[in-house]
């Protein structure tokens, strides 16, 4: 690799959002903070996230077929620090936290910047330390009074 720092340092200039990934039902619903989740498609309209491939929510995805992403913004800032490290398998992960149900099942916190329901159509795992899901977007809700929170890191090979 050419010079580590000076591509740290670019990549980090790359911006993304801040959202929480959720994933499972019942007693098994849970999320993370994910901040790589870009559109990549309009027909069917489409999402991609990538989620290190440690995270336990991975299977949860795999299994249910279903995830969705929510979309934050300054005014909700405390989702940040909630789902910032993610949850280990059965760990509450909604104790305390207003939440809903998605039109695909999956709970996701309310009151947000929108949301977004998802139906796993692939995922792409052999190039990289993290996983990206890919999926059709089946339904969701967004408000036009909030702008979502624009999220730089300060170095392009960590959190």
């Amino acid at each position: 690799m050419a010079d580590r720092d000076a591509i740290g340092r670019a990549l980090a200039r790359i911006p993304s959002g801040l959202f929480v990934l959720t994933a499972g039902s019942g007693e098994q619903a849970t999320g993370m903070m994910a901040s790589w989740v870009q559109q990549a498609g309009f027909a069917p309209p489409t999402v991609v996230v990538a989620v290190a491939k440690a995270r336990p929510i991975a299977e949860l995805i795999r299994r249910e077929r279903a995830f969705c992403i929510t979309v934050l913004d300054d005014a909700t800032q405390q989702l940040v620090a909630h789902f910032a490290r993610g949850f280990a398998p059965g760990a509450p992960a909604f104790a305390g936290i207003a939440s809903a149900l998605a039109s695909n099942g999956v709970r996701y916190p309310s009151g947000t910047v929108a949301h977004l329901a998802c139906r796993l159509l692939g995922e792409a795992a052999d190039w990289s330390d993290h996983t990206v899901f890919g999926g059709e977007v089946t339904g969701g809700f967004g408000r036009l009074d909030r702008e979502p929170r624009v999220h730089r890191r300060k170095n392009g090979f960590s959190y």
